[in-house]
């Protein structure tokens, strides 16, 4: 079995202070043996922010991937939006905008869906797919491939806002390639295997994880994902900060399996 943890929209510069230590002991908790962070790590995509989203993520003492979201391209500096708009991320965070990581039998893809000219919505641009599909379609037998990108490829039901130029035409495609999960964050909503549910199995199992810190007063259901993969077998764990105890606690898990080409969801499983 392979464990990941994915967490999203840490959003340093306007992070909850009093979440940072229980946020750090859950993950660590967790055992996890790759952690996914699916970008927003700034507010403001300042160089303070980016410096205390690192040490952050770098304190876990765990292995990490993590790719750009909207808020890590600067907002209110046009001139930097326009002609270096990841000139902070890569000098803060990462030289690479989409890396790549191997975890086991697992193989992370990250991506690029920022787009400096719309700011908050997000595209997936042509030449990354193209790089995504030579990508998993050139992965070992066995493998199992993992898309990760900051925009959700679909919006769940009352999100229609079309967040994400060239996701939708681009979902055969991944899916005939060999890709089989993709994480997102950005919406700050959680969404587990969207659209799979009995009887209605999909080729893609898609996780939209909740903000893991924003303080923003709206937010609700602060937290992070624990995905368990083995074979053909996923167990999705959401981890959710409960105010009365202080803590993150686990929720009941979902079980999904993949055969004949979809993923089916399977009866849900008690926490623990």
């Amino acid at each position: 079995m392979t464990r990941l943890v994915h967490l999203t929209d840490l959003h340093f510069g306007l992070e909850r202070d009093d979440l940072i230590a229980p946020l750090r002991r859950a993950i660590t908790t967790c055992l996890p043996d790759f952690v996914v962070v699916s970008g927003d790590l700034t507010h403001r995509a300042r160089h303070g922010q980016f410096q205390r989203a690192m040490a952050f993520l770098h304190g876990l003492g765990l292995p990490f991937l993590v790719i750009p979201g909207n808020h890590d391209v600067p907002l209110f500096n046009v001139a930097a939006r326009i002609f270096a708009p990841f000139r902070s991320y890569r000098a803060g965070a990462s030289p690479d905008l989409a890396p790549v990581a191997e975890v086991g039998p697992l193989r992370l893809y990250g991506t690029n869906t920022a787009d400096p000219w719309r700011w908050r919505r997000g595209r997936l641009r042509r030449a990354e797919i193209d790089r995504i599909l030579r990508t998993a379609r050139a992965a070992p037998p066995g493998a199992i491939n993992i898309l990760v990108c900051h925009h959700p490829l679909e919006e769940p039901p009352g999100f229609d806002r079309g967040e994400t130029r060239g996701a939708r035409g681009a979902l055969p495609a991944l899916a005939e390639a060999g890709i089989r999960i993709v994480l997102s964050g950005h919406l700050h909503h959680w969404s587990i295997g969207l659209g799979i549910g009995p009887d209605r199995p999909r080729p893609l199992f898609q996780l939209q994880a909740g903000t893991a810190l924003c303080a923003r007063e709206d937010e609700r259901d602060h937290g992070f994902a624990v995905l368990d993969v083995e074979g053909p077998l996923l167990t999705v764990t959401p981890w959710i900060h409960d105010g009365v105890a202080g803590a993150f606690t686990e929720r009941p898990q979902q079980a999904f399996s993949f055969h004949d080409g979809l993923w089916h969801s399977s009866a849900r499983t008690g926490g623990g």
